[in-house]
């Protein structure tokens, strides 16, 4: 326990500059829980909040945008579909920045069960991209 401890302290004490650059930008989301899709520019994790996503009830999603280079990018746009029903959510979403591209994007409902298309809008600069990723609802 003690060599893990020590470890965690040189952690602490080195440099916030001199620290990897995936220190900048984590695909953690806590909780050993979440989803990360990604292009060939950007990676995306987020995860819902609560955990499970229950029909009509209102969720939050928590989210990180990164680019490939490491750098945190800025979510743009946050919605939902359902594909084969061609409509999609009932509500407008909110999205807060916490900085460094960390997200949190509330009023999120899947109002019926099936299978919703989620669709994040993501941009650093003036290269931007959507990405998406398919929930199915029951």
């Amino acid at each position: 326990m003690r060599p893990l401890a020590a470890l965690l302290a040189l952690l602490v004490a080195i440099p916030a500059l001199s620290r990897p650059a995936w220190a900048d930008c984590p695909l953690d989301l806590g909780r050993a829980t979440g989803l990360v899709v990604f292009s060939s520019h950007y990676l995306v994790a987020f995860r819902a909040e609560p955990l499970r996503i229950e029909v009509g009830e209102p969720f939050s999603l928590l989210v990180n945008v990164c680019t490939r280079t490491n750098k945190p990018a800025e979510l743009v746009a946050v919605d939902a579909q359902m594909p084969d029903h061609r409509h999609g959510m009932n509500y407008r979403p909110t999205i807060v920045s916490m900085g460094d591209g960390r997200f949190r994007v509330d009023g999120m409902i899947f109002h019926m069960p099936g299978r919703w298309e989620l669709n994040l809008d993501v941009r650093d600069g003036e290269e931007s991209e959507r990405l998406s990723h398919e929930f199915m609802i029951k």
